[in-house]
């Protein structure tokens, strides 16, 4: 009887590991593996219904409803903040099949998995770049309609990063008295991003600089660029308020930039 037993529990164990090694979802069908998928996807359990999307497309290429399959695929993987396999299956989608009605899902997509990299201010800006023109070129190609309108707002919170990144940098120069390289920072600004709310605090900026270095034609110039293009804006009615009757004068200690600085400031006013 005790060796039967020992038997019984060896065939067992054996069973066992055979189970263990058998791949997930054998013998399952593609309808099966579909089903199960999407009822995961829509508990919130990204990783199973990755495992089972993933075996899908795998197993069942050819499957009718493999598109879709992808599409819970880079959604799942979006859900569970893996951004760059996001990108990757609706890349795939976009790429290989252009013309399907799931398409236009990816690029949205696409365009917010990008922005989802997006980092903060500080750090380097490659993914809100390249959320930006994606999120653009998606807007302009689907104008009108809904997809195209939510990529436009996606596309104007990266261009406001990056107008906020470059007022960084010129607020850097310009705190430790680095004139010169802040007035070109600041100028750029309002060439390249004049609808952000950096604009408005470049041209203060600007005016700081060109009072302490005497300017006073340019100086005058962005005030009243300053009221007239942002007149509501914190910088412009902080401008509007009159000098308190005890306000000390300024002492311009710094001697005005090389002749060149005025030529260069010349030449981005033109």
């Amino acid at each position: 009887m005790l060796s039967r037993s020992v038997a019984a529990g060896a065939l067992m164990s054996l069973l066992g590991v055979a189970c263990a090694s058998a791949p997930p979802y054998s013998g399952w069908t593609p309808e099966q593996l579909f089903e199960h998928g999407q009822r995961a996807f829509d508990e919130g359990d990204w990783g199973e219904a990755r495992r089972a999307f993933e075996r899908l497309v795998l197993t069942f290429p050819g499957f009718e409803q493999a598109v879709e399959a992808r599409h819970y695929l880079a959604r799942s993987f979006l859900s569970d903040d893996q951004f760059l396999s996001a990108v990757s299956e609706y890349t795939r989608i976009v790429q290989v099949y252009p013309d399907h009605d799931r398409t236009l899902e990816a690029w949205m997509g696409l365009c917010r998995s990008y922005a989802a990299m997006s980092p903060h201010p500080q750090r380097d800006q490659q993914y809100t770049i390249q959320a930006r023109t994606t999120c653009q070129n998606v807007a302009s190609d689907f104008q009108g309609m809904p997809v195209g309108d939510s990529a436009a707002v996606v596309a104007r919170e990266m261009h406001a990063k990056l107008a906020e990144k470059a007022y960084g940098e010129g607020h850097f120069y310009f705190q430790r008295d680095i004139y010169p390289s802040a007035e070109l920072v600041f100028l750029d600004i309002l060439d390249v991003f004049p609808q952000t709310e950096v604009a408005p605090k470049a041209i203060a900026r600007l005016i700081e600089i060109y009072e302490q270095w005497e300017w006073d034609e340019q100086e005058e110039e962005f005030r009243t660029r300053l009221l007239q293009t942002y007149p509501d804006s914190p910088e412009a009615k902080a401008l509007e308020q009159p000098a308190a009757s005890d306000t000390v004068s300024v002492v311009r200690s710094r001697a005005p930039p090389r002749p060149e600085r005025l030529m260069a400031w010349t030449a981005v006013r033109g």
